[in-house]
């Protein structure tokens, strides 16, 4: 009886010394949970930066100068092609008026004259 103790006593310790030697599953899961983790919240910044850059670039189109205007008011007048493609891509009359430099009343009568164009 003795001795089943005293081999069961060695088994027990061999088996807990072979078990500090194995792999933990349990810490690569963790490890690579972490990893993917990181590459994930890389890539939100990166998208995040990029969104930034575009919403800049779109609010700078958005609103118009008036220098950069000018010049083509100078060699070509109020352009009514120009005037109702900007109408038809939503942008406002006031917004046209100051793209084109010139009043919102032009800018109205010129796409009141062309309203069968737009329909």
């Amino acid at each position: 009886m003795t001795i089943v103790i005293i081999i069961l006593f060695i088994i027990s310790i061999a088996l807990i010394g072979l078990s500090f030697f194995q792999r933990d599953n349990v810490k690569e899961l963790e490890q690579e949970l972490d990893h993917l983790q990181l590459s994930a919240m890389q890539e939100i910044y990166k998208l995040k930066k990029k969104m930034r850059i575009v919403e800049e670039e779109l609010l700078q189109n958005d609103v118009p100068l008036k220098e950069q205007a000018k010049p083509y008011q100078e060699d070509e007048g109020a352009n009514p092609k120009r005037i109702l493609a900007k109408y038809r891509q939503g942008m406002s009359l006031e917004a046209i008026a100051l793209s084109e430099a010139s009043s919102v009343e032009e800018i109205r009568t010129i796409v009141e004259q062309n309203e069968r164009a737009l329909t």
